[in-house]
């Protein structure tokens, strides 16, 4: 059964997006610039290469960055947590106040002074965090929305095909898009959960509810009550059209 909620909560400050029930959907790899390299800042991963001036492992070229990431689609728990890095010559110039920097973000999950380093010439920070949230630091966060709305699109048609008869064909859905960027932001920026188990379906139309949670993570785990509802995002069988609707007044 596909995963039943999605949460995203985006931090305009850090620039970091904290998710849940993304990350697994897609099988594409969701990063417009994949890495040349990436620093495993906490991660058991045994098959990278120990640098000795850093004291982490890294993952060198892109091929085994690619087929890293594909792995960790499969098992994203595997994934662990990372940082890019643009060559191994200005890796080697940070400063011990800088690797303990980074050795901090792996612990705490969040930096001291920026998320984005001119020596690594990062475009991202991959976090994996407990009970399957990840914390994702984007240069450009374009590449979440992108890979939010193909995450929507594919879990509704997980859904749809879980009621199709045997013999029925698999049926594909639209893509999924944002019309207004901003306005999106602008909803992710409240700490909002697409509540796919608590989605109706009336004739040909699926109906998921939308929840301000904000941070207040552990509500997630009981249903909601539907007045609490800001909005919905439908998609119409019949018709392949989507729809989104929500107030924040």
């Amino acid at each position: 059964m596909p995963e039943e909620i999605i949460y995203v909560y985006y931090d305009t400050v850090g620039n970091n997006v904290l998710s849940k029930g993304i990350v697994g959907q897609v099988k594409d790899i969701p990063l417009k610039n994949i890495p040349k390299n990436i620093l495993l800042i906490k991660n058991d991963y045994t098959n990278g290469t120990y640098d000795d001036y850093t004291g982490f492992q890294t993952i060198r070229g892109q091929a085994n960055v690619i087929s890293f990431l594909k792995d960790g689609l499969a098992q994203p728990h595997k994934v662990g947590s990372w940082i890019d890095f643009s060559n191994i010559e200005m890796l080697h110039q940070l400063t011990p106040v800088e690797i303990s920097e980074i050795l901090y973000i792996g612990h705490a999950h969040n930096y001291l002074h920026s998320p984005f380093y001119y020596k690594l010439q990062n475009n991202y920070i991959y976090l994996t965090m407990q009970n399957g949230f990840t914390k994702i630091y984007y240069r450009y966060l374009d590449e979440f929305l992108d890979h939010f709305a193909d995450a929507i699109s594919k879990r509704m048609e997980k859904f749809v095909n879980t009621r199709k008869r045997i013999f029925q064909k698999e049926q594909t859905v639209s893509a999924f898009q944002i019309s207004d960027k901003q306005e999106m932001i602008r909803l992710f920026r409240e700490g909002v959960c697409f509540s796919f188990k608590q989605m109706t379906i009336t004739d040909a139309v699926y109906t998921v509810p939308i929840f301000i949670v904000e941070d207040k993570l552990a509500t997630m785990k009981t249903p909601f009550s539907d007045t609490e509802a800001v909005g919905s995002l439908t998609y119409n069988k019949e018709t392949d059209v989507w729809g989104l609707d929500y107030d924040l007044s």
